[in-house]
C-alpha cells in the first residue's frame, strides 16, 4: 500500500524535510484565498525514499475549506504572540518624576518605555511579516495632554528647557493626581504575493500612575 504525504514547497523541496515547515515563499493565491503550493509524493514503506508521485502537479492548496481566512483569526494569532513575547507592548510602564514629591505650580514629567517599531513573522494561519507602528497619547487629571512617548528626566532642568520633556504638566492645587496612557498600535501584515494588510484592527493598551502634588511651604530661616 502507498504512503502519501503533501510536501510544501519551500528551501530544497526536500520531500524527506518536516511537511509542516511553512516558508513565506511557499505561498499562493487561488480564487481569492490564500494557501500554499504544495507537491504530492509517495513511497511503498517507511524503507523506500520519497519520491514525486507521476502525473500529480505541484498545487495551490488553500487553507481549510478553501475559503479566504477570515481577518479575525489573523488578529488573534498577531495578539497572542504579542501577548506572549512583547510585554513591553501590551502593559505600557508610567514613569512620573518627581515620583513622590511634586510641588504646585512646578512641572510634573511623564514617560514610557519607547519600544518603537516592532516586527515579528507568524506561521499561522498563514505565513507572514507582521510590523507593528505605536502611537502614544497622554492625559493629565487638570485637562492637559500630550503625545509621544515622552522623556524620563534625566538632570535637564524643565523649568530653564521646557520642551526638552514633551510629555509634562502643572498643577496649580494640592491632591492625588493621575496621569493615563494610551498606547495605540497601527499594524500590517506582509504576505508574499498580495498587496500588504492595513485593515487590521488597531491594537490599543492603556495604562495610568497616580501621583501627589504638596503645596510649597515657607519656612523661616537664620
Amino acid at each position: 500500500m502507498w504512503m502519501v504525504r503533501y510536501v510544501v514547497l519551500c528551501g530544497s523541496n526536500d520531500p524527506n524535510q518536516p511537511y509542516d515547515v511553512l516558508c513565506v515563499e511557499a505561498t499562493c493565491e487561488s480564487d481569492g484565498a490564500i494557501g500554499y503550493l504544495t507537491q504530492v509524493y509517495r513511497r511503498e514503506s517507511a524503507a523506500d525514499p520519497w519520491e514525486p508521485w507521476p502525473g500529480r502537479e505541484r498545487t495551490c492548496r488553500t487553507f481549510s475549506t478553501g475559503e479566504p481566512i477570515p481577518l479575525e483569526d489573523v488578529e488573534a494569532e498577531i495578539l497572542a504572540i504579542l501577548e506572549e513575547h512583547y510585554e513591553a507592548v501590551t502593559q505600557p510602564r508610567i514613569e512620573v518624576a518627581p515620583a513622590y514629591n511634586a510641588v504646585v505650580n512646578l512641572p510634573v514629567l511623564a514617560a514610557t518605555d519607547d519600544v518603537g517599531p516592532v516586527g515579528f513573522e507568524i506561521e499561522n494561519p498563514l505565513p507572514g511579516q507582521v510590523d507593528a507602528v505605536p502611537e502614544y497619547a497622554w492625559s493629565w487629571s487638570n485637562g492637559d495632554g500630550g503625545s509621544g512617548p515622552g522623556r524620563s528626566y534625566d538632570g535637564t532642568d524643565p523649568l530653564t528647557q521646557p520642551d526638552h520633556y514633551p510629555v509634562r504638566a502643572i498643577y496649580s492645587s494640592a491632591g492625588e493626581q493621575e496621569v493615563g496612557l494610551e498606547a495605540t498600535w497601527a499594524v500590517t501584515l506582509t504576505v508574499e504575493g498580495i498587496p500588504p494588510i492595513t485593515d487590521i484592527e488597531p491594537l490599543v493598551y492603556e495604562a495610568a500612575e497616580t501621583f501627589t502634588v504638596h503645596s510649597a511651604g515657607t519656612v523661616l530661616v537664620d
